[in-house]
Formats: C-alpha cells, sequence, structure tokens
C-alpha cells in the first residue's frame, strides 16, 4: 500500500508538470488541468491586450516536455468564437518543433497576413502537443506599427542554436541544464520525503 501510494504520488507530479506555459505576451489565464481545453485552455472570455508589433514580434513559451510540435493560430476580431479558431487553424500563422524543454521564443511577423493592420484586434492561440495531447493557450492582443508597450527583453531562449528554435537571446550553458535537473531532483526529493514522513 505505501509502495502504490508513492508510485501514485511521483506518477502525479510528473503528469502535473508535463504542460506549458504562455507566457508572453500575458495569456488569458492559466489553469494546468483545463489546458486540453480548446480553443484557449478553459478560458472564454477575452481579457487585458497587449501590444502586439506587426513586424517582428514573438511569442515567449515555457516547454515542459522534452520534445514538442506547436501551432500558432491568429484570429483576427474583438471577441472570437470556438468556430474562429477552427477556421484559423486551416491555415496556421506559424508551425514549429521544440527538441528542448524550457524558455522558448517564438518569432512571430505578422506583416504578410491580409487583415493584420494597425489597431487591429487579434487572438493569437498556440496549440502545443508534447506526445500526448495537444494543449491550448491564447493571449489577445492589439497590433500596432509601432509597439512601444512590446517588451522585447521577454524573448529568451533555454534552447541550443540549431534546435528548431531562433538564435539564443541568453545562450544556454551547462550550468542552466544542471539548474533545471536539479529543480526536477528537488520536487521529487520534495514529494518523496513528504509521502514517507505521511508512513
Amino acid at each position: 500500500m505505501k509502495v502504490f501510494s508513492l508510485a501514485t504520488i511521483l506518477l502525479c507530479s510528473s503528469t502535473a508538470m508535463a504542460h506549458f506555459s504562455l507566457d508572453y505576451p500575458s495569456s488569458r489565464g492559466f489553469i494546468g488541468a483545463n489546458e486540453p481545453l480548446a480553443p484557449c485552455g478553459g478560458f472564454i472570455a477575452v481579457t487585458n491586450r497587449t501590444q502586439f508589433p506587426l513586424s517582428k514580434g514573438f511569442l515567449e513559451i515555457n516547454s515542459h516536455h522534452a520534445a514538442a510540435d506547436l501551432t500558432i493560430n491568429i484570429v483576427f476580431g474583438n471577441d472570437p468564437a470556438a468556430m474562429d479558431f477552427t477556421t484559423a487553424a486551416t491555415t496556421p500563422a506559424s508551425s514549429i518543433s521544440l527538441k528542448h524543454p524550457g524558455n522558448a521564443c517564438l518569432p512571430l511577423d505578422l506583416s504578410t497576413f491580409k487583415n493584420a493592420t494597425n489597431n487591429v484586434n487579434a487572438t493569437i492561440q498556440v496549440v502545443y502537443n508534447g506526445g500526448d495531447s495537444p494543449l491550448y493557450q491564447c493571449a489577445d492582443v492589439v497590433i500596432v506599427s509601432n509597439a512601444t508597450g512590446f517588451d522585447q527583453s521577454k524573448c529568451i531562449n533555454d534552447l541550443p542554436t540549431g534546435t528548431g528554435a531562433p538564435t539564443p537571446t541568453k545562450s544556454s550553458s551547462a550550468a542552466g541544464a544542471l539548474s533545471a535537473t536539479g529543480t526536477l531532483s528537488t520536487v521529487v526529493a520534495a514529494i518523496f520525503m513528504a509521502a514517507v514522513m505521511t508512513f
């Protein structure tokens, strides 16, 4: 019984960590258990809009899988419905394969999109598949030619060059890799100790 309980705790902890977060522009919201709910991870209402540049924009995500495929869709308008996301998915704005976990800065240039013009509202949908099932996050934006409110310092890559990610603005290092591994080990150790202390 004790071994089964410990195994269950460890399995649950690894499942809880198997997701991603859309960190910039800010997502509508984040509840890990709701990420499989299309189109926006269980968040239906449009929230605060972030300025997003017409050209040379990016999305910042944190990937918790060793590898994942991402599709980025754009829906133009004030209050998109679920069907709008389905339509947008037929012509994705971008697709990328990530080969390592961690921060990833994904380029997104909207200058060639027919409906992308100055002061147009849009919702950016990220569909993330780490091998188990698709996960969804959305960010509500206003597209502007001169996005003075867009924070370029948020573009951070923990991924090595040549892994399908843009060239890192923050170089990855062995220390960073050890730090990520150390964090996972610390979490597992803490769960193990908590389980042992309850028996």
